[in-house]
């Protein structure tokens, strides 16, 4: 069997290292440019090994249809602001540590909300050193394969009075009552994030009382999205001609956070 043809295969024998859980503390950094310029983020290393982190900013933008592309140089960028240290740490099995972060705004900033991430990138403990055998005619050989965790916090920062405004716009549904899609719109000059909740009234000693059947945390639109749908699982099937109630809350650590609702029948 020659080399070449041993190559095609050589992701069968890779092993790989994904032993590595890093503990962050916030999952969400917000400033502003009133009495909110700096932040402390909480680094614990849950794994039972050592591990090495990079620290360093980036770029990402929203997608629509889910996830984050990392870009460079964009408008509302954050990390011409923002000042922090360490940028490199390495923490034994639960060991833990601080990174402090604050921003420092020229003046006559524009009023704007800024947005980049923070980023905890494993790196290996010691470089990587390739080995090969002596002898050329060796039929066989072992590839090992690190997969490193890499973990993206958003930072966003709010600069003047800024508004913003949401509203639940359609809701389907999706996959034969086992769940709603539930469409968010979002207006003004700022990001929404908070839960979606799903209710069905009941009646409980002739009093009305609200049943959650479903819910999706944490659904986010930030400045360069202007909608998303967000798929919600139900905890129950639901008859069909049931009214269903969609509530959806924004973060309390929102300035003007506020509580929206919509009532459907399925």
């Amino acid at each position: 069997m020659n080399k070449y043809f041993i190559g095609c295969f050589a992701a069968l024998f890779c092993s790989f290292n994904l032993d590595a859980n890093l503990l962050v503390s916030p999952t969400r950094a917000e400033l502003d440019d009133a009495s909110h310029r700096s932040s402390v983020f909480s680094l614990v290393n849950k794994g039972s090994s050592t591990a090495r982190y990079n620290i360093y900013f980036e770029d990402k933008l929203q997608l629509a249809e889910g996830g984050y592309r990392t870009v460079e140089g964009t408008k509302a960028t954050l990390t011409k602001f923002v000042r922090y240290s360490p940028r490199r740490v390495t923490l034994e099995p639960e060991q833990g540590t601080r990174v402090r972060m604050a921003v420092r705004l020229p003046k006559n900033t524009p009023a704007a909300e800024y947005r980049s991430y923070i980023v905890f990138h494993q790196i290996p403990l010691t470089p990587a050193v390739a080995s090969q055998s002596s002898d050329d005619k060796a039929e066989t050989f072992s590839l090992s394969v690190t997969a490193y965790m890499r973990i993206s916090i958003p930072v966003i920062l709010r600069v003047g009075e800024l508004n913003g405004e949401v509203t639940i716009d359609e809701v389907t549904n999706e996959n034969a009552q086992t769940s709603l899609n539930v469409t968010l719109i979002r207006h003004g000059q700022r990001s929404t994030y908070g839960d979606i909740e799903l209710f069905v009234e009941t009646s409980l000693d002739g009093k009305i009382q609200l049943e959650s059947v479903g819910s999706a945390k944490n659904a986010a639109i930030y400045t360069e999205l202007n909608q998303r749908s967000f798929s919600v699982n139900l905890s129950r099937e639901l008859k069909k001609g049931t009214e269903v109630i969609i509530r959806y809350t924004e973060s309390k650590t929102i300035k003007d956070a506020k509580i929206i609702e919509k009532r459907i029948v399925i």
